[in-house]
């Protein structure tokens, strides 16, 4: 609330000045992308050099524009130089027709009848989860919500599907975590770059080591389904099954992960609603959408303009990068009555933005919401108690993905 306060004070001016690398703002958000679609829909970030939208008309479009926005130097900008394969442009980073092809691929492990066979195992896996929290802190107590439950559910799901040993999934989300807070490179010291660059290089590493054993040992896996797939005629290279196996791993757990801790959050954060969820199950999806709406996981993705253009007025030159800020899209007050008020009860009436629109639109969407239920539905019906300790709370150090570093709670067995 403080941060808020201090936000909308907006200096002398009364104006607040959105510079998405500025730790007040990364904290906080929400009261800048406001001023942002009221008065600069389209804004130069200079830290960034890039033009920031913010209105969900825009972004829509863009988004499905991908002969003027491409999506070529998607990684890129995200990544820099910390791309663990930056030999092979991955699927997230291609412009049709390319990216279909590597996309009919991919599909085949998020169709919904692929997704729905995990179904009793992400049960499985969180059930487990809360035993293992048992076991270490006893029937009441307090635990790292973010650290012992959200961080190593979704890893373990992904893990299997890619035919990852789970046994190292604490290392994997360290790894995606550290690769993706690349995004703030230029906010960095030596030091933290160096750790990055580390993080990078072991990623790499352990799929390369996993590449060749599953060449001699072929599974019922994902890698092994990438290894084995021909497009046109033509198998996939290593470098561009690394590349898909990396992209997934990192889409894989950093979505779902923020997307459990946030919901805690906003859970604790509107009492009513938790209570009402609490009583009823039935109501977890409609708390996960009003989530993915209110406070999304992924804040901000990345285009480059391949022609000059113009958006909302603005002159936009060729070879410019483009951030579309999804999180803002989702709170337009031209689309969603009452944006700023989380109500699970809305009638929501367009696509919302939290997984991308146009021909990028998230392969995950479907497991990412499917496991996040499952995974809510075992917490509350395992512990009587479990809440927030604090409701100061630690985001991620990143204007690109939003959701809980740390989250201690305390908790209750039933």
């Amino acid at each position: 609330m403080t941060a808020i306060m201090e936000a909308n004070a907006g200096g002398a001016s009364g104006k607040l000045e959105y510079d998405p690398l500025d730790p007040q703002v990364k904290h906080e958000p929400y009261p800048y992308y406001v001023e942002l679609r009221r008065n600069e829909p389209v804004k130069w970030l200079p830290g960034l050099q890039a033009y920031g939208v913010a209105r969900y008309d825009d972004i829509d479009a863009l988004l499905k524009d991908g002969r003027t926005f491409s999506s070529g130097q998607f990684w890129p900008a995200l990544l820099g130089e910390y791309d663990p394969v930056p030999e092979e442009a991955p699927m997230i980073s291609m412009d049709p027709p390319g990216h279909m092809q590597l996309r009919r691929i991919a599909n085949k492990a998020f169709v919904p009848s692929k997704v729905n066979g995990l179904r009793d195992r992400t049960y499985e896996i969180a059930h487990l989860l809360v035993d293992d929290i048992i076991a270490k802190h006893g029937p009441e107590g307090e635990f790292d919500f973010a650290w012992e439950f959200t961080a190593l559910y979704p890893v373990t799901v992904v893990a299997e599907v890619l035919g990852v040993p789970t046994e190292r999934r604490a290392e994997f989300k360290v790894w995606v975590d550290d690769v993706l807070s690349a995004a703030n490179r230029a906010a960095y010291g030596p030091e933290k770059l160096a750790h990055i660059a580390a993080s990078a290089r072991k990623m790499r590493d352990f799929f390369e080591e996993l590449y060749d054993d599953r060449v001699q040992n072929l599974g019922d896996d994902l890698i092994s389904t990438f290894i084995t797939t021909e497009v046109d005629g033509q198998k996939l290279s290593r470098n561009q099954v690394l590349s898909m196996a990396i992209l997934l791993l990192i889409g894989g757990v950093e979505t779902t992960t923020n997307l459990l801790g946030t919901t805690l959050i906003e859970l604790n954060r509107h009492r009513d609603v938790f209570d009402r969820v609490l009583a009823d199950h039935g109501l977890i999806p409609a708390v996960l959408e009003e989530v993915l709406r209110y406070n999304p996981p992924v804040q901000i993705i990345f285009r480059h303009t391949t022609v000059d253009t113009e958006i909302a007025g603005v002159k936009i030159p060729a070879g410019s990068a483009i951030m579309p800020i999804l999180a803002s899209a989702n709170r337009d007050e031209s689309k969603f009555d009452n944006p700023e008020v989380f109500d699970i009860d809305r009638k929501i009436e367009v696509p919302l933005m939290s997984f991308g629109q146009g021909p990028h639109f998230c392969l995950g969407n479907y497991l990412s919401r499917m496991e996040a239920k499952s995974a809510l539905e075992v917490v509350f019906s395992r512990f009587s108690l479990i809440e927030p300790i604090s409701d100061d709370v630690h985001w991620l150090d990143s204007y690109f993905a939003r959701g809980p570093h740390v989250l201690p709670v305390r908790y209750k067995v039933r």
